[in-house]
Order: C-alpha cells, then sequence, then structure tokens
C-alpha cells in the first residue's frame, strides 16, 4: 500500500528533474524494487514519508529500467538504473538538499535491524496539535511523518 504522499506518475518528473542539475553518481547492491514492493516498502514509505515514486522501463539506450524517487516538496530526487545485465549494481543519481536514494537504504537497514516487521506491527497516532506520527509496536517508539 503506498503511502498517502507517494504518487506513480512519471509526467510529475517535469515538474522535478531540471536540465541544470548536476546530479551525485554512485552505485548500489540494494534491489531498487523493495522500495516499491512487499513489506520492506511499507516500512520505508513510513520512515521516509514524503516522497513519491515513478518506474520507467527502457528510458534511455544501455539503461533497461529507472526507478525515480522525489521528494513531495520538489526540491530533491533520485534515479536507480538498472542496465538489464545479470549482475545486481546499480547507478544512482541523487539531486537535491536531500540524498533520497541514501534515505532509503537507511530506511531499508532499519528495517532489517527491526526484525523486518510487517504491516500489522506500525501504527499512526496524531497529536493534539495535528502532528502525525509513525510508531512500530508502540507509541513510545515513534518519529514525526512530514
Amino acid at each position: 500500500m503506498l503511502m498517502r504522499t507517494q504518487r506513480d506518475d512519471v509526467d510529475l518528473l517535469r515538474e522535478v528533474v531540471r536540465d541544470d542539475h548536476e546530479a551525485e553518481v554512485s552505485e548500489t547492491v540494494l534491489p531498487r524494487r523493495v522500495v516499491v514492493h512487499g513489506e520492506a516498502a511499507f516500512a520505508i514509505g513510513h520512515r521516509i514519508g514524503d516522497i513519491w515514486h515513478a518506474w520507467q522501463e527502457a528510458p534511455a539506450e544501455g539503461v533497461a529500467d529507472r526507478l525515480w524517487i522525489a521528494s513531495t516538496d520538489r526540491s530533491s530526487w533520485a534515479a536507480v538504473d538498472h542496465d538489464g545485465g545479470d549482475e545486481d549494481v546499480f547507478t544512482v543519481r541523487q539531486y537535491g538538499p536531500r540524498r533520497l536514494w541514501d534515505e532509503v537504504e537507511a530506511a531499508h537497514t532499519w528495517w532489517i535491524t527491526n526484525g523486518r516487521p510487517g504491516p500489522e506491527r506500525f501504527g499512526l497516532s496524531v497529536t493534539a496539535e495535528g502532528h502525525h506520527q509513525a510508531w512500530l509496536d508502540s507509541p513510545a517508539n515513534s518519529w514525526p511523518m512530514p
């Protein structure tokens, strides 16, 4: 289930990615599909909160598929490319004040460290001031949701 702030729409990229953006390039071994499918995706969405994603098949020569993630304020984005080969190393490009793929990797590590919790272990509370708090197992283990 996608978080309320996640949207799957490649057209939104036109509002986010600009020609003058000089992205930082790195590599990752984290399978990019965990960001959008399964229990890890649910946990990552709760940890990061204010992102959306889009998936592109064959967006450029030499790229079999690309996962885009972007912050809802449109200030940061990341693209994770797979060349279609058998090697599970992916090229990452990140731009903006937030390093979104780094946040994804940290959230994935948190998920593993906490025993790979499923959706039934998560909760959401709203404070009297209207602030949203996500939590794992108990409201005592909470963090703010943007």
